[in-house]
C-alpha cells in the first residue's frame, strides 16, 4: 500500500486559483448578460457592443482556464 502525502501549500494554491477562476468566469458571464440586456436599448453606443462582447468572452475563457488549471510548483521539496 502506498502512502501519499498532501502538501497543504499546494492544495491551498490550487483552491485559490480555482476560486479566482470562478470569480473571473462569473464576472465575464455577468458582463455578457449586461451587454445583451442593454444593447437593445439606447443605454450603450452601438460601436461599443462588439468590444464589450469581446472582453466578456476573454474573461470567460480566462476563468475557464483558471478553473481547470492545475498548479505545479517549479521545484519539489524532499
Amino acid at each position: 500500500m502506498s502512502k501519499t502525502t498532501v502538501n497543504t501549500e499546494d492544495s491551498r494554491v490550487n483552491v485559490l486559483i480555482r476560486l479566482v477562476g470562478i470569480l473571473v468566469f462569473v464576472l465575464g458571464a455577468g458582463m455578457t448578460y449586461e451587454t445583451y440586456a442593454n444593447s437593445a436599448g439606447s443605454a450603450l453606443q452601438p460601436p461599443l457592443v462588439p468590444v464589450l462582447y469581446l472582453l466578456s468572452v476573454m474573461l470567460l475563457l480566462a476563468g475557464l482556464v483558471a478553473i481547470i488549471a492545475k498548479y505545479k510548483p517549479s521545484s519539489t521539496k524532499s
